[in-house]
């Protein structure tokens, strides 16, 4: 159960995108056996720059909770075509 604001929305976000698939498994790892994710986690959010190799980090512009609005879709065709292989 979720308490922090923040992570009540993450929540939410991950039950609904859970309605999507038909079964799912929820693991929890230790985090003695979760070391590489767990530096990867605090990576990403360390601002700084004390490293002194190259690590790639992708830095989101806005949390994966918000919605965004589409103004424009477009409906993509599934019929087959020309490229689909033989």
């Amino acid at each position: 159960m979720a308490k922090h604001p923040r992570m009540i929305l993450y929540l939410d976000k991950v039950q609904e995108l859970l309605k999507a698939f038909p079964t799912f498994i929820i693991q929890q790892v230790p985090r003695a056996e979760n070391a590489h994710a767990d530096a990867l986690a605090s990576l990403g959010s360390a601002l700084d720059t004390q490293f002194r190799r190259s690590i790639l980090v992708e830095h989101l512009d806005r949390p994966s909770i918000e919605e965004i609005e589409l103004i424009n879709t477009m409906q993509i065709n599934e019929d087959p075509s020309w490229q689909d292989p033989i």
